[in-house]
């Protein structure tokens, strides 16, 4: 993939500010950079809970690396212009994106670097939350892999702007050796998705303990929601169960696409146990529900949740959009709340997350 005069400007900009906002904003410590020199083709595979991670790859790796970002909805302001003017390669996810994956088959296939972040998204998950598209690649091109360890980086930008500067740890890896093809076209996918597993299991052992803990922290919370009505307790069917849309809501990184990119009504839902008109809430359940049955959203769920959830979502927001109009008439306020609880090692007993 060639880039153009202009795109190799913009991407010398983002270097250069990059640079700049990683050297007096932050505390960032760098090793293993020996490793970032790699003859193509090669996958630099990052984990990836901030947006910031993006900006790290843009600093470090060569100014040859081409980039894989989000093409499914549109950005905030600057994410949005960047996208469009860095000569990334956008990818539908949700999707098989037969185009994205064509253009970066056939990068690698001409010798080239390519950044990537296995687990998708920056959404909040457990360590083996990942995609099995790195592993694929690495395997069709035989490609080497450079494991990146990005550490601190979750909700760093709030830090960053209340000038807190943060220490972030970037730890990069050596090579390791391209996925071996099948023997058996049958057991692909679960030997893709083995590697897949294996190579983010190499960037944990690379993480500073704080961030090991923030995934691990992911894989034992358990969430439960209910829908609470003012002045009287009203009865609500025992099913669908509102857990996954409480997990949809409580995960900052997860919903805020919804509320401020799809810029969608949902502050019914945002704020948590403030009490509403029905109407509010039905108009916040509906507009969640449209969003995810058609346009850019409509894989949203899936993508990141898994197929069981997905439909938990969709009949718990039909069932409280059915529940408002007798709310409504019956003149009572109504509010979401979501309850974050930390399983224990005991399964028996969890305590709540803060």
């Amino acid at each position: 993939m060639m880039l153009d005069r202009r795109t190799r400007i913009v991407r010398g900009a983002l270097r250069l500010a990059g640079a700049v906002t990683l050297r007096l904003l932050t505390r960032t410590c760098i090793s293993g950079r020996e490793h970032l020199n790699v003859p193509g083709p090669v996958i630099y595979a990052a984990n990836h809970t901030s947006t910031f991670d993006a900006l790290l790859l843009f600093v470090l790796l060569p100014p040859d690396t081409v980039f894989v970002g989000p093409g499914d909805f549109e950005l905030l302001w600057p994410a949005n212009w960047i996208v469009r003017r860095a000569g990334l390669i956008l990818m539908k996810r949700g999707a098989v994106d037969r185009e994205g994956l064509k253009q970066m088959l056939a990068h690698l296939q001409a010798g080239g670097r390519l950044g990537i972040f296995p687990e998708g998204g920056t959404w909040e998950k457990p360590i083996d939350a990942v995609k099995s598209g790195a592993a694929y690649l690495s395997q069709a091109a035989q490609a080497a892999i450079v494991p990146m360890a990005f550490g601190n980086t979750y909700q760093v930008w709030g830090r960053i702007l209340r000038l807190r500067f943060p220490r972030l740890t970037v730890t990069i890896g050596p090579p390791l050796p391209p996925v071996p093809p099948s023997a058996d076209r049958h057991r692909r996918q679960a030997e893709l998705d083995a590697a897949s597993l294996a190579l983010m299991q190499t960037i944990y052992a690379m993480l500073p303990p704080e961030t090991q803990a923030h995934y691990d922290r992911q894989a034992r919370l358990r969430f439960r929601g209910e829908l609470l009505f003012r002045p009287d307790a009203r009865y609500l069917p025992p099913t669908p169960s509102l857990d996954a849309l409480a997990e949809l809501v409580a995960k900052p990184n997860l919903f805020s696409p919804l509320r401020y990119n799809a810029r969608l009504p949902v502050r019914p839902f945002a704020r948590q146990g403030h009490f509403v008109r029905p109407r509010a809430m039905k108009r916040a359940a509906d507009a969640l529900s449209a969003a995810f049955a058609a346009g850019d959203f409509a894989s949203y769920l899936e993508y990141r949740l898994g197929e069981a959830k997905a439909a938990e979502i969709r009949a718990a927001l039909a069932m409280i959009s059915a529940a408002m109009d007798d709310a409504e008439a019956d003149g009572v306020r109504v509010a979401f709340r979501a309850h974050v609880c930390e399983q224990a090692d005991d399964p028996a007993s969890a305590s709540p997350a803060v």
